[in-house]
């Protein structure tokens, strides 16, 4: 049973804030917002996309400069790195960070508190009802 624990997908991710990135002269001056997607388990997956989905009515945010590019076969303990412009971002209009594998498979870290998260979705299947009534 333990091996079975052990061999199954797991990721991680990270999301760290004023950061700032040093010898690229891109970067320079800017305080960035880094997202890493880990793979923490054995089995490879491949991450097709990542980003953040935002509180009801905010945008979502998707991961387009990457290293290395997406999509992207990560094996054990590999990682995807992507850094944003924190100018550009504000977190208190982002529910959570996701990433999406291959397979369809969600891996979520939460930004919003539990109640901003649960006021959402209640917003966007209104909104979503009301749209399908009107079709």
């Amino acid at each position: 049973m333990k091996q079975l624990l052990s061999d199954r997908v797991k990721v991680k991710i990270t999301v760290s804030r004023n950061m700032q990135i040093v010898g690229d002269p891109r970067y320079h001056g800017m305080t960035m917002t880094v997202l890493q997607v880990t793979n923490v388990g054995r089995r490879p997956l491949t991450i097709r996309t990542f980003g953040s989905i935002g509180l009801y009515p905010h945008k979502s945010l998707v991961a387009v400069d990457t290293q290395p590019q997406l999509p992207c076969e990560i094996t054990e303990g590999k990682f995807i790195t992507s850094s944003w412009d924190q100018a550009g971002l504000d977190f208190s209009t982002i529910d959570y960070w996701a990433a999406w594998d291959s397979h369809g498979r969600v891996y979520k870290v939460r930004e919003a508190s539990w109640f901003k998260h649960l006021k959402s979705t209640v917003q966007r299947k209104r909104s979503f009802r009301k749209k399908m009534a009107k079709s």
